[in-house]
């Protein structure tokens, strides 16, 4: 499992975008995406935990592009 943490967002974010990210890349259900999208936007970190390291790299490439800033977490 690979942790990705979503840590903060830029301006213009990409909100919509973000939410699809998750449910349609990830298959985390909408609400629950749409939560953590929620979340990010209060200021709050949010974890994401992905089965493989290279689905975990292009979901950070590309919620990266959309706005937020996230890394992996280092085990």
């Amino acid at each position: 499992m690979i942790k990705v943490i979503m840590e903060s967002w830029r301006d213009g974010l990409q909100k919509i975008s973000l939410t699809k990210l998750q449910n349609e890349n990830l298959g985390i259900s909408l609400m629950n995406s749409k939560t953590n999208t929620d979340r990010l936007l209060d200021d709050c970190s949010v974890i994401l935990e992905i089965e493989d390291e290279k689905l975990a790299t292009a979901f950070l490439e590309e919620a990266n592009k959309i706005g937020v800033n996230c890394n992996i977490v280092p085990k």
